[in-house]
């Protein structure tokens, strides 16, 4: 995550509240492990931790909250600094201590950190990189024949997808339990009001709105510190660049996506058209992403999904879901990021979630822990690499200004990070900077998307 102001406040109205003093999460190698090693030494399952910026630090405590008896007996992120900060948050969290059991060698740090734990006896894996190694780390783990939980979204790109929906075949072919951050799909307002609409409370559906609004930096002209290299600085600031976060539609959006194409019984869509732009979030400090999208996809069934996205200081901040159908309106949820706020279904009837509502965060790994304990199955990597895939489908149509179609997004070949499991920190990312420090930025009309 970058060191934006507006990154650091994201982080501090997420899931990883208790965390915001690492604020920065950072790419990381992953790990996956083969039992052939006991590191723990009891019977309680246990978990590592594959990203140890704020995003992956709070993943880690909201997994040891859980019922079940869990033990931390790694982390690992590319760099040390990354490692040190969560470890010492995670120490700093009263109730999961005599959870951690995190001696020196088992604090990888290194792109290649997940090769160099195979052999450790974990049972789940947490992973909280960005979102341009979330195929190659959810493959080693599977491979391993872990159990996951990972991060959203699941891919950057047509070959990431590929990538992801293989591995979620094999996943299933090895009876692992698999979860997503889309914490909404573990969440009981959501659960609730999409079941309503399944069962026809808004009738057929003729369209969707969508919008995840929020606020964002200004200009920023900062330049990288010759002290620090390319790579690095990238990684450290990974929200700005394409490459390594798919773009704020791709990365943050993507919650809201999910739940369209969960409107739609998890169909994907047919096309999108779409415009975006970078108005407000200019600068050489703002790597490559836009600051505003919007998108019309269109559903075999000619249903439409309207979705907004801007991360923009001032204006309009709105995070809600809603469904038109020939029966009637219907929000299914509202508010940043479905923590809060109302969910209003139809006939006038409101309910105030208020904070008594159980965290989604928490839930999400209570419902893979179960899975895994009862071994039941549970298999979140379909929806969670489609809706990803739908976000990236979005992006490719703001920054072409093409109609894209859902086979041309899905079998491209455009690569945006090649050769990813050979990078260092000495690596030349795919995005360079010009002599004034200026990243390549997409330009509708001329941007070839797949």
């Amino acid at each position: 995550m970058s060191a934006s102001k507006h990154e650091d406040q994201k982080s501090k109205t997420t899931r990883r509240e208790f965390i915001t003093q690492s604020a920065v999460a950072t790419a990381v190698a992953g790990i996956s492990v083969a039992r052939t090693a006991h590191v723990a030494g009891s019977d309680a399952l246990k978990i590592a931790l594959i990203g140890c910026g704020g995003r992956g630090s709070g993943a880690a405590d909201d997994a040891l909250h859980c019922r079940t008896p869990l033990k931390l007996v790694a982390l690992a992120d590319v760099l040390e600094d990354r490692v040190q900060r969560s470890l010492k948050a995670l120490n700093e969290v009263e109730e999961i201590q005599g959870q951690l059991e995190l001696p020196a060698e088992r604090q990888f740090v290194g792109f290649d950190s997940y090769k160099r734990v195979m052999d450790l006896d974990v049972d789940i894996v947490l992973l909280t990189t960005p979102p341009a190694f979330r195929p190659l780390h959810y493959s080693a783990a599977v491979e391993a024949g872990k159990h996951v939980f990972m991060e959203k979204p699941c891919c950057v790109d047509g070959p990431g997808y590929r990538t992801m929906m293989e591995m979620n075949k094999l996943a299933d072919s090895k009876g692992l339990k698999v979860v997503v951050g889309l914490q909404r799909r573990h969440q009981s307002s959501y659960l609730e009001g999409i079941k309503r609409v399944h069962d026809g409370a808004v009738g057929d559906i003729i369209l969707i709105r969508t919008y995840f609004n929020m606020p964002g930096t200004g200009p920023d002209y900062r330049k990288r510190p010759a002290t620090v290299t390319e790579m690095e600085w990238q990684l450290r600031r990974w929200g700005r660049y394409t490459w390594l976060s798919g773009d704020h539609i791709v990365e943050q959006a993507v919650h809201e996506i999910d739940i369209a194409n969960w409107i739609k019984g998890d169909e994907t869509p047919v096309k999108a058209n779409g415009m975006g732009g970078r108005q407000v979030r200019i600068g050489c400090g703002n790597g490559q992403i836009f600051d505003h999208h919007f998108v019309e996809y269109t559903y075999a069934d000619g249903a439409k999904h309207y979705a907004q996205a801007k991360q923009q200081p001032g204006g309009w901040t709105h995070v809600s879901d809603n469904v038109h159908g020939t029966k009637g309106v219907m929000t299914v949820g509202s508010g940043p990021y479905g923590m809060g706020g109302d969910s209003t279904y139809g006939g006038g009837e409101k309910r105030t979630l208020g904070a008594k509502m159980e965290s989604p965060y928490r839930r999400e790994h209570q419902d893979l822990v179960d899975a895994v304990v009862n071994d039941t199955q549970l298999n979140d990597g379909y929806h969670g690499a489609n809706s990803s895939m739908t976000a990236v489908l979005g992006r490719m149509a703001t920054y072409s200004g093409d109609e894209v179609t859902w086979e041309e997004a899905t079998s491209s070949d455009l690569e945006l990070a090649p050769g990813l499991e050979s990078y260092t920190l000495a690596t030349l990312p795919p995005a360079l900077p010009d002599a004034e420090g200026n990243y390549p930025i997409a330009v509708p009309g001329q941007t070839k998307a797949w």
